[in-house]
Protein backbone atom coordinates (compact mmCIF):
# COMPACT_ATOMS: atom_id res chain seq x y z
CA UNK A 1 0.00 0.00 0.00
CA UNK A 2 1.26 3.47 -0.92
CA UNK A 3 -0.18 6.50 0.85
CA UNK A 4 0.51 9.89 -0.73
CA UNK A 5 0.35 13.10 1.27
CA UNK A 6 0.45 16.57 -0.27
CA UNK A 7 0.90 19.96 1.32
CA UNK A 8 1.18 23.55 0.13
CA UNK A 9 4.60 24.88 1.08
CA UNK A 10 5.61 28.44 1.80
CA UNK A 11 8.76 30.31 0.72
CA UNK A 12 11.28 29.41 -1.92
CA UNK A 13 11.84 31.01 -5.29
CA UNK A 14 9.00 32.33 -7.42
CA UNK A 15 9.07 31.91 -11.16
CA UNK A 16 8.30 29.20 -13.65
CA UNK A 17 11.90 28.02 -13.82
CA UNK A 18 12.39 27.46 -10.08
CA UNK A 19 9.48 25.68 -8.44
CA UNK A 20 10.87 23.45 -5.65
CA UNK A 21 9.62 19.88 -5.35
CA UNK A 22 10.49 17.87 -2.23
CA UNK A 23 9.60 14.19 -1.91
CA UNK A 24 10.15 12.13 1.22
CA UNK A 25 9.17 8.44 1.21
CA UNK A 26 9.10 6.13 4.23
CA UNK A 27 9.19 2.44 3.29
CA UNK A 28 7.68 0.42 6.14
CA UNK A 29 6.63 -3.21 6.40
CA UNK A 30 2.96 -2.31 5.82
CA UNK A 31 2.96 0.80 3.61
CA UNK A 32 5.00 3.42 1.77
CA UNK A 33 4.20 6.90 3.05
CA UNK A 34 4.92 9.51 0.37
CA UNK A 35 5.16 13.12 1.47
CA UNK A 36 5.32 15.69 -1.31
CA UNK A 37 6.03 19.41 -1.22
CA UNK A 38 5.93 21.94 -4.05
CA UNK A 39 5.79 25.69 -4.53
CA UNK A 40 3.29 27.13 -6.97
CA UNK A 41 2.22 30.69 -7.58
CA UNK A 42 -1.48 29.98 -7.13
CA UNK A 43 -1.39 28.16 -3.76
CA UNK A 44 -2.07 29.85 -0.47
CA UNK A 45 1.08 30.35 1.54
CA UNK A 46 0.06 28.20 4.45
CA UNK A 47 1.36 24.69 5.16
CA UNK A 48 -1.18 21.98 5.84
CA UNK A 49 -0.52 18.93 7.97
CA UNK A 50 2.63 17.10 6.91
CA UNK A 51 6.29 18.05 6.34
CA UNK A 52 7.58 21.19 8.03
CA UNK A 53 11.28 20.84 7.20
CA UNK A 54 13.88 18.50 5.73
CA UNK A 55 17.64 18.73 6.37
CA UNK A 56 20.25 16.34 5.00
CA UNK A 57 24.01 16.50 5.48
CA UNK A 58 26.71 14.47 3.78
CA UNK A 59 30.39 14.98 4.64
CA UNK A 60 33.33 13.29 2.94
CA UNK A 61 35.13 12.39 6.19
CA UNK A 62 32.02 11.18 8.07
CA UNK A 63 31.10 7.50 7.63
CA UNK A 64 27.36 8.22 7.41
CA UNK A 65 25.22 11.10 6.17
CA UNK A 66 22.37 12.39 8.35
CA UNK A 67 18.74 13.35 7.79
CA UNK A 68 16.29 15.23 9.97
CA UNK A 69 12.65 15.41 8.87
CA UNK A 70 10.06 17.32 10.90
CA UNK A 71 6.38 16.42 10.44
CA UNK A 72 3.40 18.36 11.76
CA UNK A 73 1.32 16.62 14.40
CA UNK A 74 2.04 13.43 16.31
CA UNK A 75 0.07 10.73 14.45
CA UNK A 76 3.30 9.31 13.00
CA UNK A 77 4.65 8.88 16.52
CA UNK A 78 1.43 8.00 18.32
CA UNK A 79 0.32 5.39 15.78
CA UNK A 80 3.88 4.08 15.26
CA UNK A 81 3.51 4.41 11.50
CA UNK A 82 7.26 5.03 11.16
CA UNK A 83 9.70 2.98 13.22
CA UNK A 84 13.45 2.71 13.72
CA UNK A 85 15.34 0.99 10.86
CA UNK A 86 12.58 1.70 8.31
CA UNK A 87 14.00 2.79 4.96
CA UNK A 88 13.65 6.47 3.94
CA UNK A 89 14.29 8.17 0.58
CA UNK A 90 14.67 11.95 0.12
CA UNK A 91 14.38 13.52 -3.34
CA UNK A 92 14.72 17.23 -4.12
CA UNK A 93 14.36 19.16 -7.34
CA UNK A 94 12.24 21.57 -9.35
CA UNK A 95 9.03 21.56 -11.30
CA UNK A 96 9.65 22.73 -14.87
CA UNK A 97 7.72 22.84 -18.10
CA UNK A 98 9.08 19.35 -18.73
CA UNK A 99 7.69 18.02 -15.45
CA UNK A 100 9.41 17.19 -12.19
CA UNK A 101 13.21 17.08 -12.38
CA UNK A 102 14.28 15.36 -9.16
CA UNK A 103 17.62 14.24 -7.73
CA UNK A 104 17.81 11.54 -5.09
CA UNK A 105 19.63 13.31 -2.28
CA UNK A 106 19.87 10.52 0.29
CA UNK A 107 18.69 6.97 1.00
CA UNK A 108 18.99 5.67 4.53
CA UNK A 109 17.53 4.10 7.64
CA UNK A 110 15.55 5.68 10.46
CA UNK A 111 17.44 6.09 13.75
CA UNK A 112 14.87 7.76 15.96
CA UNK A 113 11.24 8.94 15.88
CA UNK A 114 10.50 11.51 18.55
CA UNK A 115 7.59 13.73 19.53
CA UNK A 116 8.07 17.30 20.72
CA UNK A 117 5.59 19.83 22.02
CA UNK A 118 5.93 23.60 22.46
CA UNK A 119 3.63 26.57 23.02
CA UNK A 120 4.75 28.26 19.79
CA UNK A 121 4.91 25.30 17.40
CA UNK A 122 2.40 22.86 18.84
CA UNK A 123 3.05 19.14 18.42
CA UNK A 124 5.56 17.83 15.88
CA UNK A 125 7.18 14.51 14.99
CA UNK A 126 10.89 14.53 14.24
CA UNK A 127 12.43 11.66 12.28
CA UNK A 128 16.21 11.32 12.46
CA UNK A 129 17.99 8.97 10.06
CA UNK A 130 21.38 8.10 8.58
CA UNK A 131 22.34 6.92 5.12
CA UNK A 132 23.55 3.36 4.49
CA UNK A 133 26.91 4.13 6.04
CA UNK A 134 24.96 3.31 9.20
CA UNK A 135 24.94 -0.37 8.19
CA UNK A 136 28.75 -0.47 7.99
CA UNK A 137 29.12 1.36 11.31
CA UNK A 138 26.69 -0.88 13.18
CA UNK A 139 28.00 -4.13 11.68
CA UNK A 140 30.42 -5.16 14.40
CA UNK A 141 32.94 -7.97 14.28
CA UNK A 142 32.58 -9.64 17.68
CA UNK A 143 32.91 -13.28 18.62
CA UNK A 144 30.57 -15.20 20.94
CA UNK A 145 31.57 -18.88 20.91
CA UNK A 146 29.62 -19.38 24.16
CA UNK A 147 26.31 -19.28 22.25
CA UNK A 148 27.41 -21.17 19.13
CA UNK A 149 25.68 -24.13 17.60
CA UNK A 150 23.85 -24.88 14.38
CA UNK A 151 24.76 -21.66 12.62
CA UNK A 152 27.05 -20.62 9.77
CA UNK A 153 27.61 -17.15 11.17
CA UNK A 154 31.28 -17.05 12.08
CA UNK A 155 30.75 -14.76 15.08
CA UNK A 156 28.77 -17.58 16.71
CA UNK A 157 31.25 -20.35 15.98
CA UNK A 158 33.66 -21.88 18.44
CA UNK A 159 36.59 -21.02 16.18
CA UNK A 160 35.83 -17.30 16.35
CA UNK A 161 38.34 -15.24 14.41
CA UNK A 162 39.74 -18.28 12.56
CA UNK A 163 36.35 -18.89 10.95
CA UNK A 164 36.44 -15.40 9.45
CA UNK A 165 40.13 -15.56 8.52
CA UNK A 166 39.48 -18.41 6.07
CA UNK A 167 38.21 -15.84 3.59
CA UNK A 168 41.66 -14.23 3.56
CA UNK A 169 43.83 -17.32 3.27
CA UNK A 170 44.78 -17.23 -0.41
CA UNK A 171 48.00 -15.37 -1.14
CA UNK A 172 46.29 -13.04 -3.63
CA UNK A 173 44.09 -11.81 -0.77
CA UNK A 174 46.44 -12.09 2.22
CA UNK A 175 48.85 -9.87 0.27
CA UNK A 176 46.25 -8.05 -1.75
CA UNK A 177 45.45 -4.50 -2.74
CA UNK A 178 42.90 -2.48 -0.73
CA UNK A 179 40.30 -3.15 -3.45
CA UNK A 180 40.77 -6.92 -3.22
CA UNK A 181 40.46 -6.94 0.57
CA UNK A 182 37.45 -4.62 0.60
CA UNK A 183 35.79 -6.86 -2.00
CA UNK A 184 36.07 -9.82 0.38
CA UNK A 185 34.67 -7.73 3.24
CA UNK A 186 31.65 -6.60 1.21
CA UNK A 187 31.02 -9.98 -0.40
CA UNK A 188 31.51 -12.41 2.49
CA UNK A 189 31.78 -10.57 5.82
CA UNK A 190 29.05 -7.90 5.63
CA UNK A 191 26.20 -10.27 4.59
CA UNK A 192 26.97 -12.49 7.59
CA UNK A 193 27.04 -9.54 10.00
CA UNK A 194 23.86 -7.96 8.63
CA UNK A 195 21.13 -10.24 7.29
CA UNK A 196 18.23 -7.77 7.78
CA UNK A 197 15.43 -7.85 5.21
CA UNK A 198 13.91 -4.45 4.44
CA UNK A 199 10.54 -3.89 2.77
CA UNK A 200 10.90 -1.62 -0.27
CA UNK A 201 8.04 -0.38 -2.43
CA UNK A 202 8.40 0.45 -6.11
CA UNK A 203 7.08 4.02 -6.15
CA UNK A 204 6.89 4.17 -9.94
CA UNK A 205 3.89 1.84 -10.03
CA UNK A 206 0.30 2.76 -9.18
CA UNK A 207 -0.24 -0.40 -7.14
CA UNK A 208 3.22 -1.72 -6.36
CA UNK A 209 4.05 -4.96 -4.68
CA UNK A 210 6.36 -4.82 -1.67
CA UNK A 211 9.78 -6.39 -2.12
CA UNK A 212 12.00 -7.87 0.54
CA UNK A 213 15.60 -6.84 -0.03
CA UNK A 214 18.83 -7.24 1.90
CA UNK A 215 22.07 -5.30 2.07
CA UNK A 216 23.45 -6.85 -1.14
CA UNK A 217 20.41 -5.61 -3.11
CA UNK A 218 20.93 -2.03 -1.95
CA UNK A 219 24.56 -1.35 -1.03
CA UNK A 220 26.74 -1.81 -4.12
CA UNK A 221 30.42 -0.93 -4.54
CA UNK A 222 33.10 0.24 -6.97
CA UNK A 223 36.74 0.01 -5.79
CA UNK A 224 39.59 1.56 -7.76
CA UNK A 225 42.98 -0.04 -8.22
CA UNK A 226 45.32 1.31 -5.51
CA UNK A 227 49.05 0.59 -6.02
CA UNK A 228 49.67 -0.81 -2.52
CA UNK A 229 49.70 -4.44 -1.36
CA UNK A 230 48.84 -4.87 2.29
CA UNK A 231 49.80 -7.60 4.78
CA UNK A 232 46.18 -8.21 5.62
CA UNK A 233 47.01 -10.81 8.29
CA UNK A 234 48.23 -7.99 10.52
CA UNK A 235 45.16 -5.90 9.75
CA UNK A 236 42.71 -8.64 10.68
CA UNK A 237 44.54 -10.54 13.38
CA UNK A 238 42.19 -10.67 16.38
CA UNK A 239 40.34 -7.61 15.14
CA UNK A 240 37.07 -6.80 16.87
CA UNK A 241 35.05 -3.66 16.29
CA UNK A 242 33.12 -1.74 13.66
CA UNK A 243 33.32 -3.05 10.11
CA UNK A 244 33.67 0.54 8.87
CA UNK A 245 36.79 1.07 11.00
CA UNK A 246 38.35 -2.05 9.48
CA UNK A 247 37.50 -0.83 5.98
CA UNK A 248 39.08 2.56 6.69
CA UNK A 249 42.27 0.89 7.94
CA UNK A 250 42.38 -1.11 4.74
CA UNK A 251 41.80 1.92 2.49
CA UNK A 252 45.19 3.63 3.17
CA UNK A 253 43.81 7.11 3.82
CA UNK A 254 44.65 9.94 3.06
CA UNK A 255 45.99 8.54 -0.21
CA UNK A 256 42.52 7.25 -1.00
CA UNK A 257 38.94 8.30 -0.34
CA UNK A 258 36.39 5.78 0.96
CA UNK A 259 32.77 6.87 1.26
CA UNK A 260 29.13 5.81 0.91
CA UNK A 261 26.84 7.92 -1.24
CA UNK A 262 23.85 7.82 -3.57
CA UNK A 263 24.53 8.66 -7.22
CA UNK A 264 22.80 8.56 -10.58
CA UNK A 265 23.70 5.41 -12.54
CA UNK A 266 25.76 7.26 -15.16
CA UNK A 267 27.97 8.85 -12.50
CA UNK A 268 28.26 5.68 -10.45
CA UNK A 269 28.86 3.16 -13.25
CA UNK A 270 29.19 4.93 -16.61
CA UNK A 271 31.93 3.15 -18.61
CA UNK A 272 32.32 6.04 -21.07
CA UNK A 273 34.22 9.33 -20.95
CA UNK A 274 31.74 11.30 -18.83
CA UNK A 275 32.84 12.12 -15.25
CA UNK A 276 32.25 9.28 -12.79
CA UNK A 277 32.81 8.95 -9.08
CA UNK A 278 35.74 6.61 -9.83
CA UNK A 279 37.48 7.99 -12.94
CA UNK A 280 40.19 5.33 -13.06
CA UNK A 281 40.68 1.60 -13.36
CA UNK A 282 38.08 -0.23 -11.27
CA UNK A 283 39.69 -3.30 -9.75
CA UNK A 284 36.71 -4.74 -7.89
CA UNK A 285 32.99 -4.14 -8.35
CA UNK A 286 29.78 -5.67 -7.03
CA UNK A 287 28.59 -5.95 -10.63
CA UNK A 288 31.32 -8.46 -11.42
CA UNK A 289 29.37 -11.02 -9.44
CA UNK A 290 27.66 -12.86 -12.30
CA UNK A 291 30.97 -13.74 -13.90
CA UNK A 292 32.92 -14.47 -10.73
CA UNK A 293 30.33 -16.05 -8.42
CA UNK A 294 27.29 -18.18 -9.17
CA UNK A 295 24.31 -17.82 -6.87
CA UNK A 296 25.40 -18.69 -3.38
CA UNK A 297 27.99 -17.34 -0.99
CA UNK A 298 29.61 -14.18 -2.30
CA UNK A 299 26.85 -13.56 -4.86
CA UNK A 300 25.56 -10.01 -5.42
CA UNK A 301 22.12 -9.93 -7.09
CA UNK A 302 21.66 -8.06 -10.36
CA UNK A 303 20.17 -5.70 -11.34
CA UNK A 304 20.93 -3.39 -8.41
CA UNK A 305 17.91 -1.85 -6.68
CA UNK A 306 17.35 1.78 -7.81
CA UNK A 307 15.76 4.62 -5.87
CA UNK A 308 13.99 7.81 -6.88
CA UNK A 309 12.88 9.17 -10.19
CA UNK A 310 16.49 9.27 -11.42
CA UNK A 311 17.08 5.56 -10.57
CA UNK A 312 19.97 6.39 -8.25
CA UNK A 313 22.00 3.65 -6.61
CA UNK A 314 23.56 3.48 -3.14
CA UNK A 315 27.22 2.57 -3.31
CA UNK A 316 30.51 2.36 -1.46
CA UNK A 317 33.28 4.04 -3.42
CA UNK A 318 37.05 3.71 -3.09
CA UNK A 319 39.21 5.95 -5.25
CA UNK A 320 42.70 7.39 -5.22
CA UNK A 321 42.60 10.90 -3.75
CA UNK A 322 41.95 13.12 -6.80
CA UNK A 323 44.35 15.97 -6.03
CA UNK A 324 46.79 15.39 -8.89
CA UNK A 325 46.00 17.51 -11.96
CA UNK A 326 44.78 14.68 -14.21
CA UNK A 327 42.44 13.25 -11.57
CA UNK A 328 41.23 16.73 -10.59
CA UNK A 329 40.29 17.61 -14.17
CA UNK A 330 38.21 14.43 -14.49
CA UNK A 331 35.95 15.23 -11.51
CA UNK A 332 32.31 16.11 -12.13
CA UNK A 333 31.97 19.90 -11.99
CA UNK A 334 29.17 22.34 -11.14
CA UNK A 335 29.09 26.03 -12.03
CA UNK A 336 27.49 28.55 -9.71
CA UNK A 337 26.63 32.08 -10.85
CA UNK A 338 26.43 35.16 -8.66
CA UNK A 339 22.63 35.30 -8.81
CA UNK A 340 22.43 31.85 -7.17
CA UNK A 341 24.69 32.69 -4.20
CA UNK A 342 22.83 33.60 -1.02
CA UNK A 343 25.70 33.67 1.49
CA UNK A 344 29.39 32.93 1.38
CA UNK A 345 32.11 32.75 4.03
CA UNK A 346 35.53 32.10 2.49
CA UNK A 347 38.98 32.65 3.97
CA UNK A 348 42.69 31.93 3.77
CA UNK A 349 44.27 30.40 6.90
CA UNK A 350 47.33 28.48 8.05
CA UNK A 351 45.37 26.17 10.36
CA UNK A 352 46.33 23.16 8.24
CA UNK A 353 49.58 24.45 6.78
CA UNK A 354 52.36 21.86 6.59
CA UNK A 355 55.97 22.21 5.53
CA UNK A 356 57.60 18.88 6.44
CA UNK A 357 56.26 15.64 5.00
CA UNK A 358 56.84 11.94 5.52
CA UNK A 359 54.90 8.76 4.76
CA UNK A 360 55.75 5.28 5.97
CA UNK A 361 54.28 2.09 7.42
CA UNK A 362 53.28 0.99 10.90
CA UNK A 363 54.61 -2.50 10.09
CA UNK A 364 58.30 -2.75 9.18
CA UNK A 365 59.38 -6.42 8.90
CA UNK A 366 62.98 -5.44 8.07
CA UNK A 367 63.49 -3.49 11.28
CA UNK A 368 65.26 -0.68 9.40
CA UNK A 369 65.02 3.01 10.22
CA UNK A 370 62.77 3.92 7.32
CA UNK A 371 63.16 7.66 7.90
CA UNK A 372 66.89 7.38 7.27
CA UNK A 373 66.42 5.34 4.10
CA UNK A 374 63.58 7.53 2.82
CA UNK A 375 63.95 10.85 4.70
CA UNK A 376 61.20 13.45 5.10
CA UNK A 377 60.86 16.30 2.58
CA UNK A 378 61.00 19.82 4.00
CA UNK A 379 60.04 23.18 2.51
CA UNK A 380 62.76 25.31 4.12
CA UNK A 381 61.39 28.71 3.11
CA UNK A 382 57.94 27.80 4.49
CA UNK A 383 59.52 26.68 7.78
CA UNK A 384 61.27 30.06 8.05
CA UNK A 385 58.00 31.87 7.31
CA UNK A 386 55.54 29.84 9.42
CA UNK A 387 57.62 27.67 11.74
CA UNK A 388 57.95 23.90 11.56
CA UNK A 389 54.63 22.15 10.90
CA UNK A 390 55.09 18.43 10.14
CA UNK A 391 52.64 16.05 8.48
CA UNK A 392 53.46 12.37 9.03
CA UNK A 393 51.24 9.57 7.74
CA UNK A 394 51.66 5.86 8.46
CA UNK A 395 49.57 3.33 6.56
CA UNK A 396 48.83 -0.16 7.80
CA UNK A 397 51.80 -1.77 6.12
CA UNK A 398 53.23 -3.14 2.93
CA UNK A 399 53.26 -6.78 1.87
CA UNK A 400 56.99 -7.54 1.65
CA UNK A 401 59.05 -10.68 2.23
CA UNK A 402 61.79 -10.20 4.88
CA UNK A 403 63.74 -13.06 3.27
CA UNK A 404 64.09 -11.07 0.05
CA UNK A 405 66.58 -8.19 0.37
CA UNK A 406 65.23 -6.63 -2.83
CA UNK A 407 61.93 -5.99 -1.04
CA UNK A 408 63.73 -3.35 1.01
CA UNK A 409 63.81 -1.28 -2.16
CA UNK A 410 60.05 -1.75 -2.57
CA UNK A 411 59.45 -0.37 0.94
CA UNK A 412 61.78 2.57 0.31
CA UNK A 413 60.17 3.41 -3.03
CA UNK A 414 56.68 3.31 -1.51
CA UNK A 415 57.73 5.68 1.29
CA UNK A 416 59.36 8.16 -1.10
CA UNK A 417 56.43 8.11 -3.54
CA UNK A 418 53.80 8.77 -0.89
CA UNK A 419 55.95 11.40 0.82
CA UNK A 420 56.15 13.26 -2.48
CA UNK A 421 52.34 13.05 -2.82
CA UNK A 422 51.84 14.57 0.63
CA UNK A 423 54.07 17.47 -0.32
CA UNK A 424 52.36 18.00 -3.67
CA UNK A 425 48.87 17.93 -2.17
CA UNK A 426 49.22 19.78 1.13
CA UNK A 427 52.15 22.21 1.13
CA UNK A 428 49.97 24.99 -0.35
CA UNK A 429 47.02 24.56 2.03
CA UNK A 430 47.51 28.08 3.38
CA UNK A 431 47.13 29.48 -0.15
CA UNK A 432 43.84 27.70 -0.80
CA UNK A 433 40.52 29.43 -0.25
CA UNK A 434 38.31 27.48 2.18
CA UNK A 435 34.92 28.00 3.77
CA UNK A 436 31.23 27.69 2.96
CA UNK A 437 28.80 28.90 0.33
CA UNK A 438 25.00 28.82 0.56
CA UNK A 439 23.31 28.73 -2.83
CA UNK A 440 19.91 28.20 -4.39
CA UNK A 441 18.82 24.63 -3.71
CA UNK A 442 20.19 22.01 -6.07
CA UNK A 443 19.88 18.28 -5.44
CA UNK A 444 22.71 17.13 -7.70
CA UNK A 445 25.53 18.65 -5.61
CA UNK A 446 27.57 15.74 -4.22
CA UNK A 447 30.66 15.34 -2.07
CA UNK A 448 33.95 14.85 -3.89
CA UNK A 449 32.96 16.99 -6.88
CA UNK A 450 34.26 20.35 -8.11
CA UNK A 451 32.53 23.72 -7.90
CA UNK A 452 33.46 26.56 -10.24
CA UNK A 453 32.51 30.18 -9.50
CA UNK A 454 33.21 32.21 -12.66
CA UNK A 455 32.34 35.46 -10.88
CA UNK A 456 35.45 35.20 -8.70
CA UNK A 457 37.43 32.96 -11.07
CA UNK A 458 37.85 30.24 -8.40
CA UNK A 459 37.17 26.53 -8.27
CA UNK A 460 36.76 24.41 -5.14
CA UNK A 461 36.55 20.85 -3.84
CA UNK A 462 33.16 19.98 -2.28
CA UNK A 463 33.73 18.24 1.06
CA UNK A 464 30.25 18.58 2.55
CA UNK A 465 26.73 19.15 1.23
CA UNK A 466 23.82 20.27 3.44
CA UNK A 467 20.35 20.46 1.91
CA UNK A 468 17.85 22.55 3.91
CA UNK A 469 14.16 22.83 3.10
CA UNK A 470 11.71 24.70 5.31
CA UNK A 471 8.10 25.60 4.51
CA UNK A 472 8.74 29.18 5.61
CA UNK A 473 12.24 29.76 4.18
CA UNK A 474 12.31 27.66 1.00
CA UNK A 475 15.21 25.48 -0.13
CA UNK A 476 18.94 26.18 0.03
CA UNK A 477 22.13 24.15 -0.34
CA UNK A 478 25.17 24.85 1.82
CA UNK A 479 28.53 23.62 0.52
CA UNK A 480 31.68 23.24 2.59
CA UNK A 481 34.52 24.03 0.22
CA UNK A 482 38.28 23.46 0.30
CA UNK A 483 41.27 23.80 -2.02
CA UNK A 484 39.91 26.99 -3.63
CA UNK A 485 42.24 28.11 -6.40
CA UNK A 486 42.29 30.23 -9.54
CA UNK A 487 41.05 28.68 -12.75
CA UNK A 488 40.56 29.77 -16.32
CA UNK A 489 37.08 29.13 -17.73
CA UNK A 490 37.15 26.99 -20.86
CA UNK A 491 37.02 29.07 -24.03
CA UNK A 492 34.25 28.01 -26.38
CA UNK A 493 35.29 27.15 -29.92
CA UNK A 494 33.44 30.16 -31.38
CA UNK A 495 35.13 32.50 -28.90
CA UNK A 496 38.55 31.03 -29.68
CA UNK A 497 37.99 31.71 -33.39
CA UNK A 498 36.92 35.27 -32.59
CA UNK A 499 40.04 35.84 -30.52
CA UNK A 500 42.31 34.55 -33.29
CA UNK A 501 40.52 36.75 -35.84
CA UNK A 502 40.88 39.77 -33.58
CA UNK A 503 44.62 39.15 -33.20
CA UNK A 504 44.99 39.08 -36.97
CA UNK A 505 43.18 42.42 -37.35
CA UNK A 506 44.41 44.00 -34.09
CA UNK A 507 40.81 44.51 -33.05
CA UNK A 508 39.04 43.28 -29.93
CA UNK A 509 36.08 41.01 -30.90
CA UNK A 510 32.73 42.27 -29.74
CA UNK A 511 31.89 38.91 -28.12
CA UNK A 512 35.00 38.80 -25.93
CA UNK A 513 34.78 41.03 -22.84
CA UNK A 514 37.56 42.51 -20.79
CA UNK A 515 37.70 41.97 -17.01
CA UNK A 516 36.45 45.54 -16.53
CA UNK A 517 33.48 44.87 -18.82
CA UNK A 518 32.59 41.66 -16.95
CA UNK A 519 32.67 43.53 -13.63
CA UNK A 520 30.42 46.21 -15.15
CA UNK A 521 27.70 43.59 -15.59
CA UNK A 522 27.31 43.23 -11.79
CA UNK A 523 26.90 45.56 -8.82
CA UNK A 524 27.65 44.82 -5.15
CA UNK A 525 25.07 46.31 -2.76
CA UNK A 526 26.45 48.86 -0.30
CA UNK A 527 25.05 50.30 2.92
CA UNK A 528 22.16 52.69 2.24
CA UNK A 529 21.47 51.36 -1.28
CA UNK A 530 18.02 50.73 -2.70
CA UNK A 531 17.06 49.54 -6.15
CA UNK A 532 15.93 53.10 -6.94
CA UNK A 533 19.24 54.69 -5.86
CA UNK A 534 21.29 52.02 -7.68
CA UNK A 535 19.29 52.57 -10.88
CA UNK A 536 19.70 56.35 -10.58
CA UNK A 537 23.46 55.92 -10.09
CA UNK A 538 24.03 53.42 -12.90
CA UNK A 539 21.29 54.22 -15.44
CA UNK A 540 20.71 57.92 -14.72
CA UNK A 541 17.04 57.39 -13.84
CA UNK A 542 15.65 55.97 -10.60
CA UNK A 543 12.54 54.56 -12.26
CA UNK A 544 14.80 52.15 -14.16
CA UNK A 545 14.84 50.12 -10.91
CA UNK A 546 12.27 47.78 -12.49
CA UNK A 547 15.05 46.47 -14.78
CA UNK A 548 17.10 45.53 -11.73
CA UNK A 549 14.07 43.87 -10.15
CA UNK A 550 13.25 41.77 -13.21
CA UNK A 551 16.88 40.62 -13.57
CA UNK A 552 17.34 39.72 -9.89
CA UNK A 553 13.91 38.92 -8.47
CA UNK A 554 14.54 35.16 -8.10
CA UNK A 555 17.63 35.76 -5.99
CA UNK A 556 16.06 38.61 -3.97
CA UNK A 557 12.96 36.59 -3.09
CA UNK A 558 15.16 33.64 -2.17
CA UNK A 559 17.09 35.85 0.25
CA UNK A 560 13.97 37.50 1.74
CA UNK A 561 10.53 36.27 0.71
CA UNK A 562 8.96 39.61 1.68
CA UNK A 563 10.27 40.82 -1.67
CA UNK A 564 7.56 38.73 -3.34
CA UNK A 565 4.92 41.26 -2.29
CA UNK A 566 7.12 44.36 -1.80
CA UNK A 567 9.27 44.16 -4.91
CA UNK A 568 12.93 44.76 -4.17
CA UNK A 569 12.41 46.56 -0.86
CA UNK A 570 14.63 44.20 1.09
CA UNK A 571 18.20 44.11 -0.23
CA UNK A 572 21.32 43.49 1.82
CA UNK A 573 24.91 44.71 1.93
CA UNK A 574 27.16 42.38 -0.07
CA UNK A 575 24.47 41.03 -2.40
CA UNK A 576 25.58 40.94 -6.04
CA UNK A 577 23.03 42.25 -8.52
CA UNK A 578 23.09 41.49 -12.21
CA UNK A 579 22.87 44.63 -14.33
CA UNK A 580 20.82 44.04 -17.49
CA UNK A 581 22.72 45.61 -20.36
CA UNK A 582 25.58 46.62 -18.06
CA UNK A 583 25.88 50.01 -16.35
CA UNK A 584 26.07 53.28 -18.25
CA UNK A 585 28.44 54.92 -15.80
Amino acid sequence: MIERYNWAPVGGVEGKRYVPIIRVSFHTSTACYQLKGSLTEDTAQEPTSQVLSVTTQKTLDAPAGTMNIVLAGDKWFRSQLIMANDLVVVQMGYKTIKGEELSTVMVGLVDRVRRTRSVDNGMTTSVQARDFGKVLIKSNIKFYPEISGGTDKFFLTENGWLAMAKYFQSESIAKGSPAVILDVIMRFILPKLNSVKWTVWDEKKTEPVAKKVDVTNILRYNFAAVPVFLPQFFTLDRYEGSLWNLMERTSTKPFTELFVDVREPLEAWNPGDKPRVVNETIEQSSDQTKAKFPKGEGYYPFPRFPFGKDNSVVSVFLRNTPFSKDAWDKLAVHEVIAADVIDEDLSYADDEHYNLFWAGTTINPFGIDLKRVAPPIMNKSAVERYGLSPLEVEIEGLAVDPSKPEDTTKLEQMSKAYTAKLKEWFENNHKFLNGSMTVRGKGSYKIGQRLQAPGIMKEFYIESVTQTFNVFDGWTTTLQLTRGRDYKPAVKASSAVAVQTAKATDKKPASVKTVAEVKADYYTVKRGDSLWSIAAKLYGKGDEWIKLWEANKDMLIKRDDRNASQHGKYIYVGQILKLPGGSKK
